[in-house]
């Protein structure tokens, strides 16, 4: 394969129809194959007609259908597009750009567009690619056109799995870019970047934006992937409370849901026996991975774009904010003296109007008699601590550490004027001393039961019910070690 321009001197764009991509009789792969004969002009034309009878009636999902994956088999065959002199244009409906960094330091760059009634590719290449790259590359192609698929859909879907599942032999890093224009007037668009040591995704859109950040620098506390499936599911369902709580955007938490399913998939270990042939400074045992959550650490937040549902008072915005992360720490002077803590924190913040004593949101017509409503601000804080210390060798301290807090102000307002303002904080936490569990007969047989209550809990109730679980589970001893606090104030 002879080398294609840099990146930075874009080779010339293949424009097609998009009524002649919608015909599923003519596949898409031939139409590359046979872009690869020098046309006599890369713009095909056909006639009003023909273009008016199809391009209304092909949805953005379907104009991409296969094109990407096509278009990274094509890189693996060893073909090469030749094409004319037009460039791509500075302004199109639709984009989406995969950039692909090889070890021998090859950049590797393929965009999709489409403006109007016209599709556009473009494929660069910095230089040469060897056989082994190319191979590497094409198995590429199912995640490049599931990412694509999940974003042209009528509701964007982050579909990132299979950009993260690469040959790391020959592959450096990715980095994937999606904008799709909708009826509003910002764009919705997804960034992926991933590599040896970090995963990244950033969602920005109409609806607010967000972001996930995963270190991948280190694999010593990672779990099973097993283990990791039931970390990310518990997860999930603190995203779920979060938002019923906040009254929070669905479609944004969604793709923030996904971003965070797929980035946090780092686990290469099927059984805990895996993990003697995977390299690590210190190799933890079960007792250790049985009191992690099993995941990389990682960093997380959604940010609603502020509303203001009430045209009278403007200031009482509609938000809703939320942010969560962990934080692994491993240290110690040897394996026989070493100190391991695993920290799980959120925080949710929000705003929302409803009607009176419903949790349904209040019409407003910028009458006073409309002014009848309660609103809400939200101020929510969740944290999880888990510390183990050795000392020559055995165990010596094991405590987990869990503490959650709500706050609800609530003012009731009738025909525009202030009633009533009500807080209400609620806080719950938990002591708990591992060590008569962790070296008990019985924590042998429930090593998967002790797991199951690591992870973050985010409200004061998940506090009081993880209690009583303690007292009854057989495999845990009550100690004198175990505390539990609870505070809860109702101030009028």
């Amino acid at each position: 394969m002879s080398p294609i321009s840099s990146p930075s001197n874009w080779q010339p764009a293949a424009r097609y129809p998009v009524p002649a991509l919608a015909r599923k009789a003519d596949p898409l792969l031939a139409r590359l194959d046979a872009a690869a004969a020098p046309p006599a002009s890369t713009i095909v034309t056909l006639s009003p007609e023909a273009i008016a009878a199809a391009s209304a009636a092909v949805p953005t999902s379907l104009r991409y259908q296969d094109l990407g994956a096509d278009m990274l088999k094509q890189l693996g065959a060893g073909s090469v597009i030749a094409l004319d002199h037009a460039r791509l244009p500075d302004r199109v409906d639709n984009k989406f750009t995969l950039g692909i960094t090889t070890r021998s330091g090859t950049q590797v760059e393929l965009t999709l567009a489409d403006v109007d009634d016209e599709m556009i590719y473009q494929v660069s290449s910095s230089a040469r690619l060897d056989d082994d790259e190319r191979k590497a590359l094409s198995t590429l192609a199912a995640g490049f056109q599931a990412a694509i698929d999940g974003m042209a859909g009528a509701a964007p879907q982050v579909r990132l799995s299979g950009l993260t599942q690469f040959d790391s032999r020959f592959v450096q890093s990715i980095d994937f870019h999606a904008e799709v224009s909708g009826p509003e007037p910002a764009p919705q668009t997804l960034d992926f970047h991933i590599d040896d040591a970090l995963r990244k995704a950033r969602i920005n859109g109409p609806d607010g934006q967000a972001e996930v950040n995963v270190d991948t620098s280190t694999l010593e506390h990672l779990g099973t992937r097993k283990q990791q499936a039931k970390a990310i599911n518990n997860y999930l369902a603190q995203f779920d409370q979060a938002l019923a709580r906040g009254h929070g955007d669905k479609k944004l938490m969604s793709m923030f849901k996904d971003a965070f399913s797929d980035m946090n998939r780092t686990a290469v270990a099927e059984e805990t026996d895996d993990f003697l042939h995977i390299p690590s400074k210190w190799q933890l045992n079960s007792d250790d991975r049985s009191a992690l959550t099993g995941l990389s650490d990682f960093s997380a937040s959604l940010t609603q774009t502020p509303k203001s549902s009430n045209p009278l008072k403007a200031w009482e915005q509609d938000t809703f904010s939320y942010e969560v992360s962990q934080a692994t720490k491993l240290e110690g002077t040897s394996r026989d003296d070493r100190k391991i803590g695993q920290d799980q924190q959120s925080r949710l913040s929000a705003q929302y109007h409803t009607d009176i004593g419903k949790s349904s949101p209040p019409w407003f017509d910028g009458t006073l008699q409309t002014q009848n409503y309660e609103y809400h601000q939200v101020e929510d804080s969740a944290r999880s601590n888990v510390s183990l210390e050795y000392r020559l060798g055995k165990l010596k301290k094991a405590s987990l550490e869990q503490i959650a807090g709500q706050s609800e102000q609530v003012k009731t307002i009738i025909l525009g004027k202030l009633k009533s303002d009500k807080s209400i904080p609620s806080q719950q936490s938990l002591v708990r001393d591992l060590l008569p569990s962790l070296t008990s007969y019985e924590h042998i047989k429930g090593a998967d039961n002790l797991n199951d209550h690591v992870f973050l809990l985010g409200s004061p109730g998940e506090i009081v019910a993880r209690n009583e679980q303690f007292q009854v589970s057989g495999h845990w001893r009550k100690t004198e070690g175990a505390v539990i606090r609870r505070q809860h104030l109702l101030r009028d």
